[in-house]
């Protein structure tokens, strides 16, 4: 498929698309959506890695980890009950085995004609990788996202939980079945499905669902839910003339139905009828107590459903999601300025920088990298 480039006709623009993994081949598969997409949009394909801060040793060959990053000699590591780890070492070693990964990834799909880089980070993955995608112009996140139990969701949280209640830029969420192989996969939609909601949902959701359809060469189906429609006739009877003026401006074929199920169960009805369509909405991504009681559809409908599905914050949510950010990234700089995470030294020169710059230096890959900002910043 020939590289796709921006011109001014076109309703969005995606810079950059961050793909999140751990090192399973699960994950891995979000990366055939992001190329897709790259070459769509012209986007760089950011391969980000969360690193934990001090990477546990696996019971599998630990003595011979403890060789090589204890401060002790070899013969005395074997006695692990007597040997002493250099947690600054591991972290580093956890470095090493992530870029080799990161590495190997990006040259397996460098054929395929996109921009590729790679981002290596630790911490909280979901604070960290909102914040990277928002100081990001124009970004996406597209992520593998098999939901997990209800009850499990409260105990330990997935990734994809915590993106909704902090990104800011939209999230393309995959939950393809495991045990289907992705060459086997239709990537490209036949439909994209378009629930018809509150005007500010459109408003957030309609230029991305827009350009798909036209990189896709594909018509939108517009839903609209008759039992939510009666809760609020006014709004949905704004939100239609406004999608519908919306959609004859953008040239795209499209139609419309009603049905008489909640929003949820008319998108896994969509679903059935169309399963390779991809949905797209614009989501209020609920969090904290009011998310344990009353889910957001995005996360509602990635449950009953195999396809891609791309939720889009509304607006008024991002100014309030950048502060808490912003906070959040400021208050972990600070902490990590008055200690050493996992043996990774913070720059001294780091206060003079920008939050931005300081986030970027703390895990420069290579010394030479540091040296260079130093430089920089003299």
């Amino acid at each position: 498929m020939p590289r796709t480039s921006h011109n001014d006709r076109d309703p969005i623009k995606i810079g950059s698309l961050f793909v999140p993994l751990d090192g399973s081949e699960w994950h891995e598969r979000a990366i055939n959506y992001g190329v897709l997409l790259s070459k769509w949009f012209g986007s760089t394909l950011d391969l980000f890695f969360s690193l934990a801060d001090v990477p546990p040793l696996t019971r599998h060959g630990e003595w011979r980890q403890r060789a090589h990053l204890s401060i002790e000699t070899g013969d005395q590591t074997r006695r692990i009950d007597e040997s002493f780890i250099n947690n600054g070492a591991i972290h580093e070693f956890g470095k090493i085995l992530a870029n080799d990964y990161l590495n190997e990834l990006t040259r397996r799909i460098d054929h395929l004609g996109v921009d590729i880089a790679t981002d290596l980070s630790a911490g909280s993955p979901a604070h960290i990788l909102s914040y990277k995608a928002m100081q990001s112009e124009n970004s996406m996140i597209v992520m593998y996202a098999r939901p997990q139990h209800r009850l499990h969701r409260y105990v330990r949280k997935k990734m994809a939980e915590e993106l909704l209640s902090a990104s800011t830029v939209p999230i393309l969420m995959i939950n393809n079945d495991p045990d289907v192989e992705m060459r086997d996969v239709q990537l490209e939609p036949t439909y994209v499905v378009v629930p018809l909601r509150s005007k500010s949902a459109m408003q957030a959701c309609l230029p991305y669902a827009v350009g798909i359809a036209q990189k896709a060469g594909v018509d939108i189906r517009l839903f609209e839910s008759n039992l939510d429609y009666r809760r609020n006739r006014r709004g949905y009877d704004s939100a239609r003339e406004y999608t519908l003026e919306f959609l004859e401006k953008a040239g795209v074929g499209y139609t419309i139905r009603s049905v008489n199920l909640g929003t949820t169960d008319t998108l896994a009805v969509a679903h059935r009828h169309s399963p390779q369509s991809w949905i797209v909405m614009g989501s209020r991504m609920r969090r904290g107590i009011t998310r344990r009681f009353m889910p957001s559809v995005a996360d509602n409908i990635r449950r009953e459903v195999t396809c891609p599905v791309l939720a889009v914050p509304r607006m008024e949510l991002i100014p309030e999601r950048r502060k808490r950010l912003d906070q959040w990234v400021s208050d972990w700089l600070a902490h990590q300025e008055d200690s050493i995470l996992a043996g990774t030294r913070v720059p001294s020169y780091a206060r003079r920088l920008s939050i931005s710059e300081r986030f970027s230096s703390l895990y420069a890959s290579e010394p030479a990298q540091r040296e260079d900002r130093r430089d920089r910043s003299s």
